[in-house]
């Protein structure tokens, strides 16, 4: 990312009840100076889980979405109207917060605890129950693939 900052690590978070997430301390002061705060939640292309951007970074995905075929592309136009038919643009207030869309959390089955997971430009926000299936199945991936990452195309030069 062109200014240093990326997401890592997972962090376990109990919504309020208002359905407010207090954004980890460690993220606060550079999503308050690099975007004035500004953040969009989206639903996940792929899982039950929302996308959380800081909004560079949704501005690049956004400029990266318009440039579809939509007009010829079935698929190009659903990965639209599920990215950014879902975006909320979010502030964090004065206590580094941001309130979480009821439908989205609904959508997603997000009630009390959910689960910050960094990935690099963004974050993923899962409900308890599918964080600690998603990790089981990526265990079972893993496993289940692990000898033959070598030969795997794009993970053969990975340095891990």
């Amino acid at each position: 990312m062109d200014d240093g900052v990326f997401f890592c690590g997972t962090t376990e978070i109990s919504l309020d009840s208002k359905g407010r997430l207090a954004v980890p301390a460690r993220y606060r002061k550079c999503i308050q100076e690099n975007n004035e705060g500004q953040l969009v939640v989206t639903r996940s292309l792929f899982d039950r889980c929302l996308w959380l951007y800081r909004k560079e970074q949704f501005d690049e995905v956004t400029e990266s979405l318009g440039s579809l075929p939509v007009l010829s592309d079935p698929i190009c136009r659903t990965i639209q109207r599920v990215i950014l038919g879902s975006a909320v643009y979010l502030q964090l207030d004065s206590q580094g917060r941001i309130l979480l869309p009821q439908e989205l959390r609904a959508l997603c089955g997000i009630e009390k605890k959910v689960f910050l997971i960094g990935l690099n430009n963004k974050f993923e926000i899962r409900s308890e129950e599918n964080f600690k299936a998603c990790i089981a199945e990526d265990e079972n991936k893993l496993k289940a693939e692990l000898s033959s990452l070598e030969s795997h195309s794009v993970l053969s030069d990975l340095r891990l």
